[in-house]
Parts: C-alpha cells; sequence; structure tokens
C-alpha cells in the first residue's frame, strides 16, 4: 500500500507503508511533523493568510500514528494551475526532500540529486503533454528555531531549502524556495529567490501563519498524479 500526505499549498509529499507504525530513534525527530499540521488538528484547522491561499493538511488514510517510510519524505506532484486538478506536475522519480529522521538541535543531512532524476512531466487532463528537466537539486534542512508564528506564538521552526537548476558541482542554482515549517503546524511561509549576478534576490513570499478552523476534501482525479 502507499500513502500520501498533501498539503495543498504546493506539493503531494509521498512515502511507501511500513506494516507498523513509525518513529525515529533517540536522538531525532520525524520531519514528517514539520511538513504537516499534527493529528488531530489536522482534521479541522488549517494555516490560513496571511497573504496567499491557506495550507490544508491531509493524510491518507490519517491513522495519527502514521506509516510511512523510514529514509525519506519525498515530493511526488505539485500544481500546474490552481483552477484544474487534471493538470499537474509530476516527478518521474519521486524527489527526496528529507531524511524523515534528523538529529534533535541539529541541521538534517544536505541531499544532493543529479540531473538524471529530476525530470518532470507536465500534465493536462490528467495526461503528459511535456517532459522537462529540472538540473541538479540540493535540498537542506535547517536546525530548530523557536519562530514567533501569527497567532499560533512561539513555535519550533525548521527551515527546508529547495535549490534547483544548479551545475554539475551543485553551485551557482539559478533558483531557491525556503519553506518554514512549523513542529504542529507545518507550513507558515514561503520564499521565491531567483540568482540574479551571483546573489539570490527575493522575487515572492507567501504568509499563511495563521492558525484557523475548516477542512477541505482534497481533489485528486487523476491517479496518476499520487500513486
Amino acid at each position: 500500500m502507499k500513502y500520501v500526505v498533501a498539503f495543498v499549498f504546493c506539493t503531494c509529499v509521498f512515502a511507501q507503508s511500513q506494516s507498523q507504525p513509525f518513529s525515529c530513534p533517540s536522538g531525532t525527530e520525524d520531519m514528517l511533523n514539520y511538513f504537516v499540521m499534527a493529528y488531530p488538528a489536522r482534521v479541522d484547522k488549517n494555516m490560513g493568510p496571511g497573504n496567499a491561499n491557506p495550507v490544508y493538511s491531509s493524510v491518507v488514510p490519517d491513522y495519527g500514528d502514521n506509516t510511512y517510510a523510514a529514509k525519506f519524505v519525498y515530493d511526488r506532484s505539485t500544481e500546474l494551475g490552481w483552477t484544474d486538478p487534471t493538470s499537474f506536475k509530476r516527478f518521474n522519480i519521486d524527489l527526496p526532500m528529507s531524511r524523515r529522521c534528523v538529529p534533535v538541535g541539529y541541521s538534517g543531512a544536505t541531499l544532493k540529486i543529479p540531473a538524471s532524476n529530476t525530470f518532470y512531466q507536465s500534465y493536462s487532463q490528467c495526461a503528459p503533454y511535456l517532459t522537462q528537466p529540472l538540473g541538479y537539486v540540493v535540498n537542506s534542512v535547517s536546525a530548530s528555531t523557536w519562530v514567533n508564528v501569527g497567532n499560533v506564538g512561539p513555535t519550533r521552526t525548521r527551515y527546508f531549502t529547495y535549490k534547483y537548476s544548479c551545475d554539475s558541482n551543485y553551485a551557482n542554482c539559478q533558483y531557491k524556495e525556503v519553506y518554514s515549517l512549523g513542529l504542529g503546524i507545518g507550513l507558515f511561509d514561503w520564499k521565491y529567490y531567483v540568482n540574479k549576478q551571483g546573489s539570490f534576490v527575493l522575487q515572492q513570499e507567501s504568509i499563511i501563519n495563521q492558525e484557523q478552523g475548516g477542512q477541505t476534501t482534497p481533489s485528486m482525479p487523476c491517479a496518476n498524479s499520487y500513486e
């Protein structure tokens, strides 16, 4: 069986299931607790504006104690547009975002993904129509720090940094995204940068730092967006 985690802002996170509920070894903590809102809060709450679409965390199926793979949290698919759930982008090979278990109080391991493993396809009406390369990718997770988040208050936070279109030395990356991930609340801030003459320049920021009531049912009519 395969399980899907979706935070309905940017991406679909995936991992294969195990037969027993998962827990990280002593001295480490579970990054999935940063990527998505905690159970049972995610059943009827979300992270809202801010200045962007709300983020709904949905784990399918949701047992509270999850059964996801032990090694990594992956990115499988993301939106192509916000109005048509039959259009999306999907990696040909699931992209590892972070190790599943990271040291408490320390940064996670930096992951370097070769260009051969970062091709993705664009879909319309559930069918692929274009394949493109993302180039070399560098993913990293910061050590945890305390951040005062909107109406939530002080929250342990890790920053997931996603750099792509890098050269073969994993340098000179053209784009960078920084996701602020709060323990128990998930994504509450996103920043997008473009490399201009050797420096990353902020292009866009989405703030989603208000916890509020309400949930939605994910609309995923194309099985090939998540299976």
